[in-house]
């Protein structure tokens, strides 16, 4: 089978490999899609990983084989690949936060065991990490589980309350899932920033009351969302842009005693004064991932129509334009939601 290699900074090798076999527990699993994600991204450019590893954790296909002891499932069923792995048995797990799990980053496709670029994965724990899907979604849609599961669990992370005002940065994939959560959940007023055109116009269309562009909003950006609501500010800020100058903007835009859920990711520091989080009493919260739990959650809501992903899923490229047709190309045109790769 063909496979994309991680070789180090800006470096994919594609090889030959052998098909996995399943050992107990295991389960061998076709891939139909393996989302490109924003830790992928990360992986590539900043070199975040060790070299080596078969990349791509967003991952969907038909299961061809299972190992002695893995009984929920049968050949040829379609599944999600997911969520990130945990031991069941550490402090986090333990105490419900499996996302943090010590050993996550190890049992995780595509960060320590080899992802779905790639024609098959082997998954090493059948049982926890994959989810059937239902008939009514198709794998396009369930391709996404991983950004919208993602977006979810912030939600459900955050202090957000119904009739809370809301502002969000950055309308990637988990910002529109955010955004359509939000509304689903009773937020009072929501705005979005964005610089993509595109992704201003979904953000709308998704249930945004106000989306605005803010590099046209300039200096007076801050001050408009003070007077909008009460003067004071938002209730909660959802970043999701990853980026240090978006996060900052959230701590800038919620109101003293509110709240910055952090969803984006970036490696690279952003500025604040302690005294200024102090003065306000600001609260910020992080969200990583997501659990089994919200993966069949995500997956109702998809098969019921309830989550709307048109317009989410730009392009479908095969396995050796994940270089340039893939990750380049996201990083240059911003107006692209997910990509996907069709092994």
């Amino acid at each position: 089978m063909k496979v994309a290699v991680y070789e180090g900074v800006k470096s994919i090798s594609f090889e030959e490999r052998p098909i996995p076999k399943a050992g107990p527990g295991e389960a061998v699993i076709k891939i139909k899609y393996c989302g490109i994600c924003g830790t992928d991204m990360h992986i590539y450019f900043e070199g975040i990983l060790p070299p080596g590893i078969v990349i791509g954790h967003e991952n969907v296909g038909t299961v061809v084989e299972l190992g002695l002891g893995v009984d929920d499932f049968k050949v040829g069923d379609r599944v999600v690949a997911g969520p990130p792995g945990n031991c069941g048995k550490c402090y986090y797990c333990r105490h419900g936060r499996p996302s943090i799990c010590v050993d996550g980053f190890e049992n995780t496709n595509g960060l320590r065991r080899d992802g779905g670029m790639a024609e098959y994965m082997l998954v090493g724990d059948a049982r926890q990490m994959l989810f059937q899907i239902p008939d009514k979604i198709s794998f396009e849609d369930a391709v996404l589980i991983d950004t919208i599961a993602t977006a979810y669990r912030g939600i459900i992370q955050s202090a957000f309350k119904i009739g809370d005002n809301v502002v969000l940065t950055g309308a990637g994939a988990i910002g529109l899932s955010v955004i359509q959560f939000l509304k689903m959940s009773g937020a009072r007023h929501i705005t979005v920033l964005q610089r993509s055109a595109i992704k201003r116009e979904l953000a709308a269309k998704f249930g945004a009351d106000l989306v605005l562009n803010p590099d046209e909003e300039g200096d007076v950006l801050i001050q408009k969302i003070m007077d909008l609501y009460n003067g004071i500010g938002a209730d909660i800020a959802f970043e999701c842009a990853g980026t240090p100058i978006a996060f900052e903007l959230c701590l800038n835009l919620v109101r003293a005693g509110g709240q910055v859920l952090n969803l984006g990711v970036t490696e690279n520091p952003a500025s604040v004064a302690p005294a200024f989080l102090v003065r306000r009493e600001l609260d910020i919260k992080s969200s990583l991932a997501y659990g089994g739990e919200e993966v069949e959650k995500c997956l109702y809501y998809l098969s019921t129509g309830r989550f709307n992903t048109e317009g989410f899923l730009s392009d479908v490229i095969v396995l050796d334009d994940l270089v340039e047709k893939g990750l380049n190309r996201l990083l240059t045109d911003k107006s692209l939601i997910k990509v996907a790769v069709a092994p």
